[in-house]
């Protein structure tokens, strides 16, 4: 089948020889929405009201700075992230500053009785509603976003390519599969994407895939470690010596093991 643009991606990473083919994906995207963000689109008014409202998750947020690609373009972006958050956080907090001092000065018998009773208070509603404006900030993340996004139409593309492309499909199948966390995504996004005879095809043939490499991997972790004992010392390490890190790769997904 003649190579269209938007199969190149998906073709590329499955001409690589890894784990996970889809982790190579992945990483190559997220390594290009890294630059995108501390490019020039950092000063760009659209760009700056998603991350405003969003931010960036831990990991991203430790990417971004570790890239060192622009400090200053970062540092911008957090001075309006904190600035608009803090602002919406400070506000939420001053509707409840004088029923929190209130509930300070509560007298020891009521006080007591709140404690047994679990009685909702001015104080304790302030600390669920602000736990819940954390926990919701730091799920969000514009980089996180854009992948889901994006790896969503890399998935549709792969099924598509599966089954209208012979070659891709063998390609697929000689594989050595997926890593856990894209695995289960692949069913997932399967079943969103596939007819029921499609679907079915498709299980058994990625279930035969993943258990053959996943007994292929065990056998090469278990390998690294016989060859420790010193009646293997002399023998070879076939295609052991990187087999911790490929195994953790396998079971956790892409990551710094190497």
């Amino acid at each position: 089948m003649k190579e269209k643009i938007y199969m190149i991606p998906v073709n590329d990473a499955f001409n690589t020889n890894c784990e996970c083919p889809v982790c190579t994906l992945e990483k190559d995207l997220e390594n290009k929405s890294i630059e995108f963000i501390l490019g020039p689109s950092s000063m760009e008014p659209d760009t700056r009201v998603t991350t405003n409202e969003k931010g960036f998750c831990r990991r991203h947020w430790q990417m971004l700075y570790t890239r060192r690609m622009n400090v200053l373009g970062l540092s911008l972006v957090l001075d309006t992230h904190i600035q608009i958050q803090m602002n919406l956080y400070k506000k939420m907090f001053e509707k409840s500053k004088k029923a929190i001092e209130s509930d300070s000065n509560t007298g020891a018998l009521s006080n007591l009785a709140n404690q047994v009773t679990k009685k909702s208070t001015a104080t304790t509603r302030f600390i669920d509603d602000a736990t819940q404006f954390l926990d919701q900030l730091e799920g969000k993340c514009e980089i996180c976003d854009r992948m889901d996004t994006t790896m969503d139409r890399y998935f549709d593309v792969l099924f598509w390519m599966y089954f209208k492309d012979e070659e891709f499909r063998e390609k697929v199948k000689n594989s050595k599969g997926f890593c856990l966390r894209h695995y289960n995504m692949l069913f997932k996004s399967a079943k969103k994407y596939l007819s029921t005879r499609q679907l079915a095809q498709f299980t058994l043939d990625i279930n035969t895939l993943m258990m053959d490499n996943m007994d292929r991997i065990l056998d090469e972790v278990q390998w690294f470690a016989q060859k420790f004992d010193h009646r293997n010392e002399k023998a070879s390490w076939k295609n052991s010596e990187d087999a911790v890190p490929r195994t953790i790769e396998k079971f956790v997904s892409y990551g710094n093991f190497k």
